[in-house]
């Protein structure tokens, strides 16, 4: 006798991004920010953030903030920079 087929079951649910990141913003002096916004909010909110809370005696606009060798501009989302949780900037 054959052993009957074995039905292989796929989860019908798409695998969804949460909703909310945590990124990290380090300066060269090691001081860092942990902030946590929508993926699609652009990024220009979180460089808001460390001017205004991390380094407020640095001119607005004077910093850039990167993402491993691309450099972030403030228009893009981390939804399509692809970035996930914790990811340091």
């Amino acid at each position: 006798m054959s052993s009957p087929a074995r039905e292989v079951v796929e989860d019908s649910k798409a695998v969804v991004a949460p909703l909310f990141i945590t990124l990290k913003v380090v300066d060269q002096e090691e001081n860092r920010l942990c902030h946590t916004f929508r993926r699609a909010d652009k990024l220009q909110v979180l460089m808001d953030v460390w001017y205004r809370q991390e380094r407020p005696d640095v001119q607005y606009g004077t910093g850039t903030f990167w993402l491993e060798e691309i450099c972030l501009a403030g228009r893009r989302t981390p939804a399509e920079l692809k970035m996930q949780d914790g990811d340091r900037t």
